[in-house]
């Protein structure tokens, strides 16, 4: 069995701002609204359910809140050095530089902010936050950059 949760539908969304270092269009600071899915396949309980909604949806939309209206900066050890000094982000990336305000940032623990690190730092956020009943057998989350395009990761549990 598996159940579905579709950002888009439930208003699961965040709109930032990111740059993808070393890509020939994307290394430009742009922004997106992102939506974030969630699959997650398992065997029924004995409440004829695989899990319930609710948790996933409510923890799901806490972390778009946390990144909604925030500059996504790679934290994670990519080509991107991030300082953190009198209250500003410090971004350097080859002959780029890029200060913001630090409320204005996310600092986040992936190498770079493209959809697919987007999902993983997501899926492993949950995986730490949310206690999975063992008839859960896999979870997946997918992160869209836009509408129809976007990037899914996979754990099996």
């Amino acid at each position: 069995m598996r159940l579905k949760l579709n950002g888009w539908d439930l208003g699961i969304t965040f709109a930032a701002a990111h740059f993808i270092p070393g890509h020939h269009k994307c290394a430009r600071l742009h922004g997106h609204v992102y939506a974030i899915h969630c699959e997650i396949e398992g065997e029924e309980g004995e409440d004829y359910m695989v899990m319930d909604f609710t948790e996933i949806k409510r923890f799901l939309r806490d972390i778009a809140e946390t990144l909604d209206h925030h500059v996504l900066v790679p934290g994670g050890g990519g080509e991107a050095g991030v300082e953190i000094k009198d209250d500003y982000v410090h971004v350097t990336v080859g002959e780029k530089r890029y200060v913001f305000p630090a409320e204005d940032c996310a600092i986040i623990d992936v190498p770079t902010t493209s959809a697919e690190e987007l999902a993983k730092f997501i899926l492993r956020w949950l995986l730490k936050n949310v206690e999975f009943s063992e008839n859960v057998k896999a979870l997946s989350i997918g992160v869209d950059e836009g509408k129809g395009q976007g990037a899914w990761c996979v754990q099996k549990l």
